[in-house]
């Protein structure tokens, strides 16, 4: 279970003129897990996450979460892995934190928003009964 998140740190900028508009922007985003260190019965889990908009900018946001559920120090201290049953809650939960930040600081720079914006359709027109 994720007790709390935090951001320690956060860097964007932008590497090309606000009037560069490509035709099509590539975005990679990054998680990566730091360090884990034990803190009584829970588990402080820093990371980076960093998303890369192909020669227009780049947003890194570094901070941690404190974790509460199964010991994650074995995989940690034989290979730098995070158990499995633990791994998709702990990155879910940093994706997700993290990505609203980048819509935010994206937004700020005038950079593209890290995720598809949603688009609407016009319904056909019915004809007749349902």
């Amino acid at each position: 279970m994720i007790r709390d998140i935090e951001f320690t740190s956060m860097e964007g900028k932008r590497f090309a003129p606000i009037d560069f508009r490509p035709q099509e922007v590539r975005i990679d985003q990054n998680l990566s897990i730091v360090d884990i260190r034990k803190e009584g019965e829970n588990f402080r889990v820093f990371f980076k996450f960093i998303t890369t908009f192909s020669g227009m900018g780049s947003i890194n946001i570094e901070g941690n979460l404190l974790y509460n559920g199964i010991d994650l120090e074995p995989s940690w201290k034989k290979d730098k892995s995070i158990a499995e049953s633990a791994a998709q809650e702990i990155q879910g939960s940093i994706f997700a934190a993290s990505t609203v930040e980048t819509i935010l600081l994206a937004r700020d720079l005038r950079l593209p928003p890290p995720l598809p914006m949603p688009t609407i359709q016009k319904k056909k027109d019915i004809i007749g009964f349902g």
